[in-house]
This record gives structure tokens, sequence and C-alpha cells, in this order.
């Protein structure tokens, strides 16, 4: 039970990790983290994408060992302002709607909404984004996750939180971001944001078998 533990938090936290890369910019601690190599890399069945990944973020933690924390988070703030609010038109649109459907607001995003009162979770009226943003996506998974570790001791509840996650992963995360990920990874990107695009799309590639084979072991 302690590694099925390990599993599920390694799970919720990488979550965790990739949906507040999304939501804002990274906070000046998190890059003082990086800076002076306190940054965790969690032990993770790697494939091409997140090796890959890992690689690009530890280069970038090497070469900027002893920079000032200061003005490595503004250029940072600032690569987040470009990529994911504006002014400007965004490179990337970060919306499951853009990709599947071709516009914003369609009807992908009513599936999201849909999908995720199922579950039981509204959307904050604090978070001013709509639900197929690619933050609320994984900030879902996240939430999923959550209750998967508390529901870990109850069999049932835990199959149903696993199905949840496999319907969610399969019929919303990987239909887009996958492309979405290569798309922006094109962009004029600091490493930093090439790192955390590769470990996205590695993670999700990776997350639909880690799913099915938590099923298989509950269902024994």
């Amino acid at each position: 039970m302690t590694e099925l533990k390990e599993a599920l938090e390694t799970r919720r936290n990488f979550y965790a990790f990739l949906y507040r890369m999304y939501v804002e910019e990274p906070a000046r601690e998190f890059v003082d983290t990086l800076v002076n190599g306190r940054f965790y890399f969690p032990r993770l069945t790697l494939d091409e994408e997140l090796s890959a990944g890992f690689r690009i973020l530890k280069e970038f933690m090497e070469k900027r060992k002893g920079k000032i924390i200061d003005e490595l988070h503004e250029d940072l703030v600032d690569e987040y302002t470009r990529l994911f609010i504006g002014p400007h038109r965004l490179p990337v649109q970060p919306y499951e709607s853009w990709w599947v459907d071709g516009k914003l607001m369609g009807e992908s995003l009513l599936k999201v909404k849909r999908d995720c009162r199922k579950a039981g979770v509204v959307k904050s009226r604090d978070y001013a984004e709509p639900e197929d943003h690619i933050a609320f996506e994984l900030k879902f998974m996240h939430h999923l996750c959550e209750e998967e570790l508390s529901a870990s001791l109850e069999k049932e509840r835990f199959v149903e939180c696993l199905n949840l996650q496999r319907d969610f992963l399969n019929d919303h995360l990987l239909r887009w971001v996958p492309d979405f990920c290569d798309e922006l990874y094109e962009c004029e990107l600091s490493d930093f944001y090439k790192g955390v695009v590769k470990l996205t799309k590695g993670f999700l590639l990776l997350e639909d078998a880690v799913i099915v084979e938590l099923l298989e072991t509950a269902q024994k």
C-alpha cells in the first residue's frame, strides 16, 4: 500500500506543478528554488518527452546558478504574460475549444463543464478563464487525484475516481494538449518554458497507461 500511495502522490503532485505553470506566472520563491538547485525532480517512468523536459529544466537550472533571482523572475513573468495573457494575440491558444472546435467557447467547453459537474466540481468565480483552459483541465485532474488518494482504501470509490480520470484524459486532455505543446514548443521560448511544455506532453501521454495499470491492479 505504501508503494501505491507514493505513486498516487507523485501523480497528484505533478498535476499540481503543471497546472501552476499555466494558471499564473512563476512565483519568486519558485524561481529561487530553481536557481539554487532545490527543485525536486519526481521519480517517474520516463518516456522521450519527459526525459527531454527534465533535461532541459536541469540545464536551465545549471546555467542560472548564482544569477540574480529578481532579474530572472522578472524575465519569466514577462514571458508568461506574453504567452498566456497578452495584451497582444497569444502565440498559441490554451483552450480546448480552439483546438477541437476551431473556435473559442465552442461545444468542447460545454462538455468540460458537464464532466466537471458530473464529478461535483464547479469553477470558482475568482477564476476568470473558461473551464477548457489548460490550467483548469490540469487542476481538475489534480482534484481527481486528491479524491483518489482519500479513497484508496475504499475500492469502489477508488475505481470510480480512476474511471473519471481515464475518461477526462481521453475525452479532453489527450485530444488537444499534445498538439498544443508541440506548437508552443516551436515558439520563441526560454528553456524554462520549453522544459515545461515537454514535461506536460510527456506526462499526459504516460498517464493513459498508468491509469489503466492502476485500474487493473484495483480490480484484481
